[in-house]
Parts: C-alpha cells; sequence; structure tokens
C-alpha cells in the first residue's frame, strides 16, 4: 500500500505530514501528487471531501522557492468559504517552511489585502472577482506564477466566472504548471482545459459507492405546476430531520423559501444572491440544527458537510448524474441511513433513467412511510378474512402446518416454514410425491401494484437467474406476495432481487420469518 512517505515530497513538508497524523493518501492524492511533482499538467475530476486540498497543495508548497519573493504559485476558488478553507490547509502543510501564503477574497476589506500581497507573498489563494480586482489596481503582478491551480472549476462556470478565468490565465507565463481540479467536466470546462493545458494528465476519482449505496432513492411524477403543493405534502409526510432542497436557480430558491414560509414552515435559502454575512448566518443556523428545511443551489451548497441531513429533496432534477450523485451524498453520512427524492415532470421521466445507468443504482417510485413495507405491512381490516383465506392456500394443506393465526392487531402471520428435522414418514404432495424441502420468501408487492405469478417467476428466473424447477410456489396476494423455492437458491434470490425494480416498482425480498 502507498504512503506518504512513497510520494517524493520533501522532508519538511513529511514532517508536516507527520505531525498531523497523514499516512496513507486517498485516491486522488496518491494519483496527482507524483504527476505535479514530475511537472505535468493534470485534470482530477473528484467530488468534495476526496483530499483534493493536498492533491495539489503539496507538489505545489515544494515547488516554490523560498528566497524568492515574487508570486510563484496561485489558486483560484469560486467562494470565499472555499479560499479561506484552502489557505488554512496550504498553512498547516507549510508549517516547516519558510513561505507565505495570503488569501485574497471579496467582502473583506481591499486596503488590507493590499498591504499583505505588498510585505511578500509566495502563494496567493483568491476567488476570482478579488483577483481580478488586484490585478486592475496593479497590486497583484502574476508575471512568475508558474503553478496555477483552478479549484472547482465547475462552480466557477456556474457563477459566470470563466471568461475572467481565461483573462487571468492569459495574464500568467506559457510556460506554467496547470492543475484544474473539478467535481463534472461541462463542456466549457474541457474547452478551458483544452485552450490553456499541455498534455494534462486526466485522473477520475469515482465516488464511493456508499455515497448513493447507503441512501434510499425515489422519484416522484409530478405536472410542473403540481410541483410546490406536492413538496409540500410530501415533507409534512416524511418529516425529516432536516433536509436540503435543491433548485437549480437562485430565483427558483427564492420564491420556494417564501412559499414554504407562507405554509408555516421552518426554512431558509442558501444562494448566491445573498450578501456573504447572510449565507454564513443561514448555514451556521443549519448546522447548529437551528433551522430544519434549506433551499439551496448546488453552488450555494457546496462545501457543506452536515451529521443530521436525512433527507436530500431534488425539486429540479440536477443537470448531470454527477450533480446527482454530489447532491444525495449530503445525506446518508456517518452510518445513518437517508432519503433522496427527485421530483420529474412527465416530459423529464427519462432524466431518472439516465441517472440510473449512469450511477449504476436502482430509483423507485416514492410511498409514503406507512406503505414503504420493509416487512409484511398489516392489512385493512375489512381485508383480514380474504387475507386470512389466502395466507392458509399458501401453505400445502398436506404439510401438518396449522392455520395462521391472527396477531394481537388481528393481523394473520405467514405460515411457518417446514422445520429442520424431517418427520418419520415423510408428508406426501396433491400428486402423492414426497413433499420437497423449501424455504419461504416474503415480497412486499403484490395485487396492487400491478405483479402476478408470471411476473416474479420472470425474476426470479431472469434477475436472480433460478433455475425453473428449483422455483416451487408462487402465491400473490393483494399487498405482498410469497414465493417458495430450493432451500440452496434462497440467499440467492434475497441477493439479487431485493432492492430492485418491478414493473416500475421497487421489491423488498426477504426470507419470512415463521
Amino acid at each position: 500500500m502507498t504512503t506518504f512517505k512513497d510520494l517524493g515530497l520533501s522532508p519538511d513538508i513529511q514532517q508536516a505530514l507527520d505531525e498531523l497524523g497523514y499516512e496513507d493518501p486517498t485516491p486522488i492524492q496518491e494519483q496527482a501528487i507524483p504527476e505535479l511533482l514530475a511537472g505535468h499538467d493534470v485534470i482530477g475530476q473528484a467530488q468534495t471531501g476526496t483530499g483534493k486540498t493536498a492533491a495539489f497543495g503539496l507538489p505545489l508548497l515544494q515547488y516554490l522557492d523560498p528566497a524568492n519573493q515574487e508570486v510563484q504559485a496561485i489558486v483560484m476558488t469560486p467562494t470565499r468559504e472555499l479560499c479561506i478553507q484552502v489557505t488554512q490547509a496550504l498553512r498547516t502543510y507549510a508549517e516547516h517552511l519558510d513561505i507565505e501564503i495570503v488569501a485574497v477574497f471579496g467582502g473583506a476589506p481591499i486596503r488590507s489585502q493590499q498591504s499583505q500581497l505588498r510585505s511578500g507573498a509566495h502563494v496567493v489563494v483568491a476567488t476570482v472577482g478579488r483577483m481580478m480586482d488586484l490585478m486592475s489596481r496593479r497590486s497583484l503582478v502574476l508575471t512568475s506564477a508558474r503553478y496555477v491551480v483552478l479549484d472547482e472549476a465547475d462552480e466557477m462556470l456556474d457563477l459566470g466566472f470563466i471568461d475572467d478565468v481565461e483573462k487571468i490565465l492569459r495574464m500568467c507565463p506559457s510556460g506554467r504548471q496547470t492543475a484544474l481540479f473539478s467535481a463534472t467536466m461541462p463542456p466549457p470546462i474541457q474547452k478551458l482545459a483544452e485552450g490553456y493545458m499541455y498534455e494534462p494528465t486526466t485522473i477520475s476519482i469515482t465516488p464511493k459507492a456508499l455515497t448513493v449505496d447507503a441512501i434510499a432513492q425515489a422519484f416522484v411524477e409530478v405536472p410542473a405546476n403540481e410541483k410546490t403543493a406536492r413538496l409540500v405534502e410530501l415533507l409534512k409526510t416524511e418529516e425529516p430531520e432536516q433536509a436540503i432542497i435543491f433548485t437549480r436557480t437562485k430565483i427558483g430558491a427564492s420564491k420556494l423559501e417564501k412559499t414554504l414560509k407562507d405554509k408555516g414552515l421552518d426554512v431558509k435559502a442558501l444562494h448566491g444572491d445573498l450578501s456573504q454575512g447572510v449565507r454564513d448566518g443561514v448555514m451556521i443556523a443549519f448546522k447548529d440544527h437551528r433551522v430544519r428545511l434549506l433551499v439551496a443551489t448546488d453552488i450555494a451548497a457546496r462545501g457543506l458537510d452536515i451529521e443530521h441531513v436525512t433527507h436530500v429533496i431534488n425539486f429540479d432534477v440536477p443537470n448531470s448524474s454527477e450533480t446527482y450523485v454530489h447532491r444525495i451524498g449530503r445525506t446518508g453520512r456517518v452510518g445513518r441511513t437517508g432519503r433522496a427524492i427527485t421530483f420529474v415532470t412527465p416530459a423529464q421521466r427519462d432524466e431518472i433513467t439516465r441517472i440510473e445507468r449512469d450511477v449504476k443504482t436502482t430509483i423507485g417510485e416514492w410511498e409514503a412511510p406507512e406503505e414503504r413495507l420493509e416487512h409484511a405491512p398489516p392489512p385493512r381490516r375489512r381485508e383480514r378474512s380474504e387475507r386470512r383465506e389466502k395466507v392458509e392456500q399458501a401453505t400445502p394443506a398436506s404439510s401438518g402446518a396449522p392455520p395462521p393465526e391472527p396477531d394481537t392487531n388481528g393481523v394473520p402471520s405467514p405460515a411457518p416454514s417446514q422445520p429442520d428435522s424431517r418427520p418419520a414418514i415423510e408428508p406426501e404432495d396433491h400428486d402423492g410425491e414426497p413433499a420437497r424441502d423449501s424455504v419461504k420468501l416474503f415480497v412486499n408487492r403484490g395485487e396492487r401494484s400491478g405483479i402476478d405469478e408470471d411476473d416474479l417467476r420472470w425474476a426470479l428466473r431472469e434477475g436472480a437467474v433460478l433455475p425453473e424447477e428449483s422455483i416451487y410456489d408462487v402465491r400473490v396476494l393483494h399487498r405482498f406476495s410469497f414465493v417458495e423455492v430450493a432451500p440452496d437458491q434462497a440467499e440467492r434470490a434475497v441477493e439479487f432481487l431485493d432492492g430492485t425494480k418491478l414493473k416500475g416498482k421497487e421489491i423488498r425480498l426477504e426470507i419470512a420469518k415463521s
């Protein structure tokens, strides 16, 4: 296994890493650091939280000449929050280096930043707008900036900074080394890389599977003019501990916040039109659990790492599968199970299929919690007698098993499966042949979901690849079903089918409890 000591970093940088307790690099660090130390341009496609600051920051620090007081490296960031975060990280890594790192960003006095630059800066970490301002005042000169980093380039694009980024790149030496990091790679960013980078090495880090797998995903198909009303209903039904509701635009976030407030919901908005002070206040209130619902654009929510977000709701369909993964990764943190719900109009229904294909996941149709069946649900009282009769029929009459008795709520329990020890004389089935040993499986779908016996047999044959002769019996009831299979095929059926979709409905499959 590769360690930081294997990457060729200088003793002073390695000492700082040792003091921080850093031993094993993340995948993006393991792949990007050697390429950057070798002087190559690098495109790193990786999500927030993968360790990309160290991936570009450690080679950057090793590149610097402490004796040269000019600005030798710049890091462009889209937001003040990220600018401060990167600066703090670089200063920590440079603990034993005689290096000056200066942060310049909007919302702070420009005169004090000018003073810091005059005192000398080897590295400048900057938001794009403030960097342009300081360059126009001739307080920041980039003629010696031969190491350039674009951090979260796709966010710069979304904020409308891409033209300014190009202007800044043109002011840097042509022989510079450039590193571009981005969660997604839309065409304008690809074009930027082609025009301003030299034979870059591309490193793509796939988000960890648990980012998606630990999250229960669903979609709601609803006409565009009914989305807000349906959202209000869904929030009252789901009762999230905390939820982030994503919109595509700042105007959309602002309008939705007002509508939800008018409905009496505890909600605040987070988007780029808010002042920095207001944005900071909203983020702190949400992190401190003083706000239950946050309506946010993708840009504003960057960097949010909150443990108690139980739900992510895509009020607007994300514009890419990468963005979908990035959004829903806000829930399901610290070992919790999160829920992600995506609203689509009928015309957008194919977007769900695209995301499922790209992310290799399953997104079922949303159901209210009382209908979300992890186990056999209690039937309505008026169905009780009919259900009991059908459950009794699911047990062969000659098996010797007693008929199911109602529980304390009058709900029939699944018939017990065959005991492991066989009687001295094997019972016979209706054809006079010895009864087969079997395992009964519970399926949370039935006639109400449009599922019939042929559907379940098809799923077992094609989805779980069970031999036809191992599927003994299929009984479809109103809200759930029972399947009997050969004992050596039961675990396989559960492994391959549980959580998949049948006729557009998510199915849960488990071994029926006695």
